[in-house]
């Protein structure tokens, strides 16, 4: 989808259709939108007196063209002016391009008034647009989705600070839907090898990127006990995807930080093997790493005055004779002896390998994203992802980065008993703890792999997919926290301690 910017007339631009947005009980209308109605016939008022439509937030109304340029006309309902805030543009964004591609329609205009926040408005208005515009069918073999192509701004703003919101929006929903494609493949076309060719590819197409990645050969050789014992079930190799982004420039001076991911292609539970029903969706166990993979996607784009180092650990768990068994005991990557109870509960071993590494090289703080426990989908269902961290300053600036990128997150109370919970019988650790608190015990089986290091650990498996569409986010997978990595290394950036 192609972005211009336009200054001039509304009723002038050669579209299929032509979008404003109007506020809910707003007593008179924008002097751009005014001068539209005149050329309607009064359309936009008109609609605004009936019952079914009051200007609410993503309400959409269809017009007639009037004397314009246009096609048709949609009116998009922004709800109250005191209300309106960047989640409301993107999905009003959204919502306004779905039904344009509905009813055909390819060329779009949408009016933008000048405004003290205008880049961030454009910003909105093209990364809600490229969500919405997704399509996950990405094997039909007829295909009959014909996205909008071209999106014109029409307004009366500065077109230079306009286009630098745009391209802001873009690459935010690049990075979102890259992490979405690789969430909604079959386990069969994205293995721990595919994974690792995505990284590969990223690099090779970005300058500012650098990508290494260690086969099994290199997780033995550095006694990666934790994805050498997930894997070992499996006919495809496990890899540690390591990347680095370093802004163009001298970086001497940046400050550094990692994001850690889970990158379970497959989940089968191993020899404890999930039950059939819903097993399809275990390919979303690699919601984490994709999260990696589209922040360091963002990064790349965006160029933040930050250094950021990114480790996926990718396997699959799967329940062949050479399989870990209920029992086994696994020596990781720290020297730490692990009883695996359960093998479904594998994605804290690998990333126990992953923080680990991570920890070594001394960034300033570690996060991690993983779709790791049915526990804090109980919790928080799929309305916020569950944080948990010892470290106050760290959670407040990742609650700040997720009200930034309204990807939200909700903190979990992790303790130290929640560490004692997981001390093994006859190994330093167990795997799995009581049932009660599950996503707390996981997190504080983490934390021994993260000692010393300020860290963070943010559970997705509520947040990753969606059984029911919304505005700019189809059923499927989501691509949360591609944008919250990103806005994590922006608030770095910025300043932000």
């Amino acid at each position: 989808m192609k972005f211009t910017v336009k200054k001039g007339d509304l009723t002038t631009v050669p579209c299929d259709a032509l979008v404003v947005g109007v506020h809910a009980k707003s007593k008179s209308l924008p002097k751009q939108i005014s001068a539209l109605d005149r050329k309607l016939g009064g359309a936009i008022t008109g609609a605004l007196a009936f019952d079914d439509f009051s200007g609410d937030a993503s309400q959409i109304v269809w017009l007639d063209k009037g004397r314009t340029k246009a096609k048709r006309v949609l009116v998009v309902g922004l709800g109250p002016e005191k209300d309106l805030t960047m989640a409301t543009l993107r999905s009003a964004a959204g919502t306004a391009l779905k039904a344009a591609q509905k009813a055909g329609l390819r060329k779009v205009a949408l009016a933008m008034a000048d405004s003290d926040d205008v880049e961030a408005r454009a910003s909105a208005v093209a990364e809600g647009g490229g969500l919405a515009m997704y399509d996950p069918a990405m094997h039909k073999s007829n295909s009959r989705s014909r996205p909008v192509t071209q999106v014109t701004i029409v307004t009366d703003a500065e077109p230079a600070t306009v286009r630098s919101g745009l391209a802001r929006g873009q690459a935010l929903a690049a990075g979102t839907n890259l992490a979405r494609d690789l969430v909604n493949e079959p386990a069969n076309m994205l293995t721990p090898t595919d994974m690792a060719a995505v990284a590969k590819q990223m690099a090779t197409d970005h300058a500012t990127l650098k990508c290494k990645v260690w086969g099994p050969r290199e997780i033995e050789k550095n006694k990666m006990g934790g994805i050498i014992g997930v894997g070992r079930g499996s006919a495809e190799p496990s890899q540690f995807i390591q990347l680095e982004y370093k802004p163009k420039g001298k970086v001497s001076s940046l400050r550094k930080i990692a994001f850690v991911g889970k990158g379970l292609t497959f989940d089968t539970g191993g020899i404890s093997i999930k039950p059939a029903a819903g097993m399809e969706l275990m390919k979303f166990d690699m919601g984490g790493a994709a999260a990696v993979l589209g922040a360091f996607k963002i990064l790349a784009l965006l160029e933040p005055k930050v250094h950021v180092l990114g480790y996926i650990a990718s396997a699959e768990n799967m329940p062949d004779g050479k399989a870990i068994k209920p029992g086994d005991l696994l020596t990781m990557m720290s020297g730490l002896t692990v009883e695996v109870n359960n093998t479904d509960a594998e994605g804290r071993l690998v990333l126990a390998d992953a923080l680990h590494y991570a920890k070594q090289q001394k960034p300033e703080f570690i996060v991690d994203a993983a779709t790791l426990t049915g526990a804090c989908m109980i919790a928080l269902g799929d309305v916020a992802c569950g944080l948990m961290s010892e470290d106050d300053k760290l959670v407040a600036l990742i609650e700040d980065a997720s009200r930034a990128c309204d990807e939200p997150v909700w903190r979990l109370p992790l303790q130290d008993k929640h560490r004692k919970k997981m001390e093994g019988h006859v190994a330093d650790l167990k795997n799995t703890g009581p049932r009660e608190g599950g996503a707390l015990t996981a997190a504080g089986f983490l934390s021994r792999f993260a000692e010393g290091a300020r860290w963070a650990h943010l559970d997705i498996a509520g947040t990753v997919w969606n059984e029911e569409p919304e505005a700019i986010a189809p059923k499927g997978a989501t691509g949360y926290g591609a944008r919250l990595f990103a806005a994590i290394a922006e608030q770095v950036a910025n300043g932000h301690r």
